[in-house]
């Protein structure tokens, strides 16, 4: 008798030990991985983050709904930071030390992304994705993953296509912040590659658009990149269609286009616009395909570039739980992503490598009159 209460004791001890050690692990239990993400679900990129929160949470209940990862369902905490930094700490702060996530997702933004880096780095908790391409967070960090192509990336496709084309007159108009002003020195470096020197920098502040509209019209250039956040951006345009001869404007992919065509409709056509993933109405992409099969399985529009940059983040995110195994702890996820090379996603390759960078797509597009882009 008193052997049968050992072995009883012993394994009440066991079974203990082992739910202890599960519990250890933030926002991973028996049926639950818990992610955190703090995006701009209010302020001026909101109507980019509508249809990339759609993308990645249809995909993730489509996952749910087929058994979840490793016999795990995922549950997203989403919370708004209003594209404020200091809100975006507050979120992050939130979510690893009261919500206890796993990791952290998609951060909006690249002030608020720079904002959040130390959060996640003294935590030790990884953040898979953010919507900025800045090219000042991609310094080596073991806690940061990501997703898209740099800002380098895309302004080296513009330089490419202008010195193809011949277009060598380019004037840069920046918002005259922090995003803008890094995108400014950017352009000229690519611009500088191609050996081609900008004819004129102008940046311009809330308000004064129209002066800068105006030191535009006395540079004369061929081709104009913009480097702007959205407000400013919208902004910008509405004084630049007022010229009775305008240069084509090319510029970069956060951009919220939409914003634009709100305020000068047609006049938007023409306006080249890099792109950081490929065209959610591609059919030829497997990729694309299962995008809008998901789409229509749900009884969800379109989400345009925004929609499926969502889906693929969620696709990546989804990929590297699987790999990290049934024992899931931060530092395997870690080790699953650093080896993930030749992910296929239907036409479009992941690789991350050192630098933690697993994709680096970029094309130029072309918005139509219908506020659409064509490629």
């Amino acid at each position: 008798m008193r052997k049968f209460a050992t072995l009883v004791c012993g394994l009440l001890a066991w079974t203990i030990m082992g739910h202890a050690a599960a519990e250890a692990v933030p926002g991973v239990s028996a049926d639950t991985i818990v992610i955190g993400r703090s995006a701009a679900m209010t302020g001026p990129i909101a109507t980019r983050m509508k249809p990339a929160t759609e993308g990645m949470t249809t995909y993730i209940d489509q996952v749910n709904a087929a058994g979840g990862i490793n016999g795990r369902r995922i549950k997203l905490v989403n919370l708004d930071d209003g594209f404020d930094p200091k809100k975006a700490v507050a979120n992050a702060n939130r979510l690893i030390n009261d919500e206890h996530v796993f990791v952290m997702f998609s951060q909006s933004g690249g002030p608020q992304t720079q904002a959040v880096l130390p959060v996640i780095t003294a935590a030790q908790v990884p953040l898979l994705g953010t919507t900025s391409g800045a090219d000042s967070l991609r310094k080596p960090n073991k806690y940061m993953f990501h997703l898209k192509a740099s800002y380098t990336d895309e302004f080296a496709k513009m330089a490419e296509h202008m010195k193809i084309t011949g277009l060598s007159r380019v004037a840069i108009v920046y918002s005259d912040e922090g995003a803008g002003r890094e995108g400014r020195d950017l352009a000229e470096a690519a611009l500088g590659k191609q050996g081609i020197k900008s004819v004129a920098q102008i940046g311009f502040k809330p308000g004064e658009a129209k002066g800068a509209v105006d030191k535009l019209a006395k540079a004369d250039p061929q081709v104009v990149i913009l480097t702007s956040v959205a407000g400013p951006g919208a902004e910008f345009y509405k004084e630049f269609v007022k010229l009775p001869v305008r240069p084509q404007v090319f510029t970069w992919s956060i951009m919220v286009v939409e914003g634009i065509y709100k305020e000068v409709g047609e006049k938007a056509y023409g306006l080249v616009v890099a792109q950081i993933v490929p065209s959610p109405l591609d059919k030829t992409m497997g990729l694309t395909r299962d995008y809008q099969a998901m789409l229509k399985k749900a009884g969800l529009a379109d989400g345009g570039y925004s929609g499926i940059e969502g889906y693929i983040s969620a696709r990546v995110l989804v990929e590297g739980l699987r790999r990290a195994g049934r024992d899931l702890t931060r530092d395997k996820l870690i080790a699953a992503l650093e080896n993930m090379h030749d992910y296929d996603l239907g036409g479009e390759v992941v690789n991350f490598g050192p630098d933690h960078v697993g994709r680096r797509y970029v094309e130029l597009t072309i918005v139509g009159r219908d506020g659409k882009f064509l490629r």
